[in-house]
């Protein structure tokens, strides 16, 4: 990690507080309930610059807690994923560093829409970043759709990510600044890790380039040693202790005490 990330996490870390992302997943949760009975209208709780500065100053924090508009299916079902992976995802990160990458992941949005501040914004994107930094920590955690289908967390990250390009292409305004916003956070947070990883990946294939290429330079060459009288060698039998005798011959273990090849050859004539 590098070090002003390090420096982000020493300012942050009096705003530790437990039980943070708790916290919003049941306020997301209670919002849909209402809002599923008639009771509320969640677009109260959108983002919206405008609506700030028209005095509505709470959508700076509950815009974090607005449902998504979907059907109640789904939404039990990315409520209990998101839960499961933010908790993890706190686990393996320290509560500290995870509530820092809420925090900014919000503030990165807050300030893109800026750019945009008539339109409202939700949080979506930034939960689905909680996502995106849990499957590339765990690549090859499975996961089962339908408790059927096993799917490893890195295709449903690449999927993910297809779908966030899908949004920027095809969206407005508000979409592609929650976009960005949202993968700026990953960027922050994981990109130290991937420039690192990326550069141990391509050491490691230079590596095995070079393992490759004197692999077939070996096998160009041929076996280095073969045994004069049965002909093993080297290659065939890679764990046989082959030894040179006083004729200059090879000679494998179990034909090591017979009698020099030359020596044997002069008794024949």
């Amino acid at each position: 990690m590098s070090r002003w990330l390090h420096k982000l996490e020493r300012i942050a870390r009096p705003l530790d507080v437990p039980h943070v992302f708790p916290a919003i997943v049941a306020g997301q949760t209670f919002f849909y309930l209402v809002s599923l009975l008639g009771l509320f209208d969640e677009s109260r709780l959108w983002f919206s610059w405008a609506a700030v500065f028209a005095g509505e100053w709470w959508r700076l924090l509950t815009f974090l807690v607005a449902p998504p508009n979907v059907h109640w299916v789904w939404f039990a079902f990315a409520v209990s994923c998101l839960f499961s992976l933010g908790n993890a995802l706190a686990q393996e990160w320290g509560t500290p560093r995870f509530n820092l990458f809420i925090l900014l992941g919000a503030v990165l949005t807050i300030s893109a829409a800026l750019l945009s501040p008539n339109e409202p914004i939700g949080s979506g994107f930034i939960a689905g970043t909680i996502f995106l930094a849990f499957a590339y920590l765990n690549p090859n955690y499975i996961f089962q759709i339908y408790f059927i289908f096993p799917v490893r967390a890195k295709y449903l990250a690449l999927l993910t990510l297809f779908l966030y390009t899908l949004a920027f292409v095809s969206g407005g305004m508000a979409t592609r600044l929650s976009v960005i916003a949202a993968l700026g956070n990953c960027a922050v947070f994981l990109g130290p890790q991937l420039l690192a990883d990326l550069r141990g990946g391509r050491r490691q294939l230079a590596f095995r380039a070079r393992q490759k290429a004197a692999h077939r330079e070996a096998a160009a060459a041929g076996p280095r040693h073969v045994c004069v009288v049965c002909g093993k060698s080297s290659d065939t039998h890679p764990h046989e202790d082959f030894r040179y005798r006083a004729d200059d011959r090879c000679y494998c273990s179990e034909h090591l005490r017979a009698p020099l090849a030359g020596a044997s050859a002069e008794a024949g004539r």
